[in-house]
């Protein structure tokens, strides 16, 4: 095995010490292309507003019209530790909002992947006004066309790679769709949809929904982002260090669900010394094996 140094620019490191990061940090950090020390803040006022996520403003009007109007929510998931947690995201996160949602994670084997003809069937013996999709949806073309052919309307939240043909949904947000100028392409499933309750909470806002009321902490919902976030694999650019290291504090301090909690538990670890690696190795593919064997 052959040892290569990183390459990195000296005047990038000189620019990080100049700003006082640590002149060992600074060759680090310069050799793992950061170029400015604002780009290690870990605070969330440093996330990507969330309107600069193509169509979100869009989607925040629809949810919050559907919410206002008291319509019936259904949110599709998928069985993967992302696709579980952004499920979990999407159901306390609209319930904060008042909605009147459910869920429904098929088995994948028995309906097939993403929104599929035969899952809206499913979905629709119980009646919803409206399918929100987390982590899939992006290629579901005739799922999406088998769902609007019964009425309900579809909105779709994904991060994988779309196909040539968009599916017809009433809106889709996704980084990595054709057309959309977000700067992180990396956002998991679970990052998709809670950037969507951040939209959500500003239409609100801007309709005056919290004149006589608090607003819903969303940051309560960090910790389970976090998880989704390592669990599946997306690069730790900027954004998504943010919400992972948000996510940890929340943990750390025992400040999150009492799903995390019990998954730490039965790993052995403990909630105050969590680490990305702790999300990554032993909460993650937890929940990947439960899925796996309740989906056989």
């Amino acid at each position: 095995m052959q040892i290569k140094p990183r390459i990195f620019d000296d005047n990038i490191a000189s620019a990080l010490i100049a700003q006082g990061v640590n002149p060992l940090l600074a060759k680090l950090f310069a050799a793992r292309g950061i170029v400015e020390s604002q780009q290690l803040s870990a605070n969330l006022a440093s996330l990507l507003p969330p309107q600069s996520l193509t169509n979100n403003k869009a989607m925040a009007k629809l949810l919050a019209d559907a919410i206002a109007d008291n319509k019936k929510l259904l949110v599709i998931g998928d069985y993967d530790a992302d696709g579980a947690t952004a499920t979990a995201v999407a159901v306390k996160g609209l319930k904060m909002f008042g909605a009147t949602v459910d869920f429904l994670v098929p088995n994948r084997f028995e309906y097939g992947y993403g929104l599929t003809p035969e899952i809206v069937q499913l979905a629709a013996q119980q009646k919803p006004d409206i399918l929100i999709t987390v982590d899939n949806g992006i290629a579901s073309v005739d799922g999406v066309d088998a769902a609007n052919a019964l009425g309900i309307q579809v909105l779709i939240t994904d991060h994988h790679l779309p196909g040539e043909i968009t599916p017809n949904a009433a809106c889709i947000i996704n980084p990595n769709q054709h057309g959309c100028t977000f700067l992180s392409k990396n956002l998991a499933g679970v990052g998709v949809m809670f950037y969507a309750l951040l939209a959500l909470r500003a239409e609100f806002r801007a309709r005056g929904k919290f004149e006589n009321s608090a607003e819903p902490n969303l940051t309560e919902l960090l910790d389970l982002v976090a998880l989704g976030t390592v669990a599946d694999l997306v690069k730790l650019d900027e954004n998504n260090r943010i919400l992972v290291e948000q996510g940890l504090r929340r943990i750390r301090a025992r400040a999150c669900s009492a799903g995390i909690l019990a998954l730490l538990r039965v790993s052995g670890r403990e909630p105050q010394q969590t680490t990305a690696q702790d999300l990554g190795f032993y909460l993650g593919p937890r929940i990947n094996i439960v899925k796996k064997t309740l989906t056989y």
